[in-house]
């Protein structure tokens, strides 16, 4: 049984005025029209729902059990056009992003802010999570969006680049190579060099221009940004980190240093779902972003 919104709304005006008249007036429809609709309704119900004569107009019994449905029905849809309008006018909503932590630790939680700035209703939620993790949960939808340092290649993700980051040499104060404004490849020939694990993003991305520059294996592979400037104020060896991870890496007695080579960058992409709309919210937000665009520094 498919029971319209246009039935519904001509039985609660009948019950509520008991007078077809009235209630025709109210539906915007003439009196034979409307009467119309009411036995179309009791027709599609299989029961009369009205009592009714020339004076009089009253719920039958069965009319009483529609009734409750009835309003429950109204109220149901009355709540859900009203958020919404809330949502359609950013009143209310919320937003969750999938993003690596280098840029959850750097470049997004300013953003972020000034999104929320300007639409306080609306909830953020961040994973600062892999590469491979991020597109994981794109899939999976339990994030709107993702940004990440490795685009989705399959053709269930589109794919927007938002800037170029440059790489960074890391090393202690001691080193000579502090010395220098900007470090070239070859110089890192024969030095030990802190892996990132082979999984991630930078180390794929590293790995054709680490091979040309020779460097020695430190016997160190770590997942965190942290962990590798432990290890390099330690004294294990040098290691390249992209731009904005940089904060997670420094402490006193280390350095960055930018690497002097156009492949040396890393592209920053925003990943969705192709063929999956956003809500008006991530909408918002994935064009504000798009906007904050910035070349390699």
């Amino acid at each position: 049984m498919n029971l319209s919104g246009r039935a519904i709304d001509a039985f609660l005006a009948l019950a509520e005025t008991r007078r077809f008249a009235l209630a025709a007036k109210r539906c915007h429809v003439s009196p034979s029209t409307f009467s119309q609709m009411i036995g179309r309704l009791e027709s599609q119900v299989g029961a009369r729902l009205f009592d009714r004569d020339t004076r009089n107009v009253s719920l039958t019994p069965e009319g009483e059990v529609f009734s409750h449905g009835a309003h429950r029905i109204a109220a149901e849809m009355r709540a859900s056009m009203s958020e919404l309008r809330e949502r359609a006018n950013r009143r209310i909503g919320r937003v969750t992003v999938a993003v690596t932590p280098s840029l959850a630790s750097d470049w997004l939680p300013q953003r972020l802010a000034e999104y929320q700035q300007i639409n306080p209703g609306i909830a953020l939620r961040m994973h600062d999570v892999t590469s491979g993790r991020c597109l994981e949960l794109i899939l999976r939808g339990d994030v709107d969006f993702g940004i990440s340092a490795q685009p989705g290649q399959d053709l269930e993700f589109e794919n927007h680049l938002l800037f170029m980051e440059r790489y960074h040499l890391l090393c202690r104060k001691t080193d000579p190579l502090a010395k220098l404004p900007e470090i070239r490849l070859r110089d890192l020939k024969d030095r030990a060099f802190v892996h990132m694990v082979r999984t991630g993003s930078v180390r794929q991305q590293m790995m054709p221009l680490l091979s040309t520059a020779q460097v020695r294996d430190s016997g160190m592979e770590v997942a965190n940004f942290g962990t590798v400037g432990g290890l390099v104020a330690a004294g294990f060896g040098v290691s390249i980190v992209p731009e904005h991870a940089i904060g997670l890496c420094l402490r006193p007695g280390l350095v960055a240093i930018p690497v002097k080579s156009p492949k040396a960058v890393r592209p920053v992409t925003m990943i969705k779902r192709r063929g999956r709309s956003l809500s008006v919210a991530a909408a918002v937000l994935w064009d504000q972003l798009k906007l904050s665009k910035r070349s390699v520094g």
